[in-house]
């Protein structure tokens, strides 16, 4: 089985804009997807930070379907516009794109969030003014259970 990103850890940019990434983090990456990763956001306010595999499952996910939805098309549009395919240094760091930068604000502390499969980096203050003010309520959770039960006898492929 494949290591998962889980949990979050607090990071640091310098000013060259590299970001060093996490130990679990790294040692995951490097035992099972390899040093090439892409980022990208739909925003601009937070980075997606995939495995380079991930992605390209992604991106074989998108080109399989027949109907071009104009949601994908700018899903598409927008990942592709933020995107840059990189590589993790000797350091372990990943350099972050001028325009990503500025468009998330990262600058100072850092957030590194787990998803599982991919992680996600946000300026740290901007990350909890807006999901950290709020509750994750119990319809909320009820969904989250629900969506567990109706996937979970579902076979997954590693």
């Amino acid at each position: 089985m494949k290591e998962r990103f889980r949990g979050s850890y607090i990071a640091k940019i310098d000013d060259r804009g590299r970001v060093k990434i996490p130990a679990k983090y790294l040692s995951a990456l490097e035992k099972d997807f390899g040093r090439e990763v892409y980022l990208t956001s739909v925003n601009g306010d937070h980075i997606l930070f995939y495995p380079m595999t991930i992605w390209q499952e992604i991106e074989k996910k998108i080109a399989a379907i027949p109907v071009r939805d104009p949601d994908l098309e700018e899903f598409v549009s927008r990942s592709s516009f933020w995107g840059t395919e990189t590589e993790i240094d000797s350091k372990g760091r990943i350099l972050i794109p001028p325009d990503l930068r500025a468009g998330s604000k990262l600058e100072n502390s850092l957030l590194i969030l787990g998803k599982i499969d991919y992680m996600v980096i946000w300026n740290k203050e901007v990350f909890e003014a807006r999901y950290m003010g709020g509750q994750f309520g119990d319809e909320k959770m009820h969904k989250v259970s629900r969506l567990l039960n109706e996937f979970s006898s579902l076979p997954r492929h590693e």
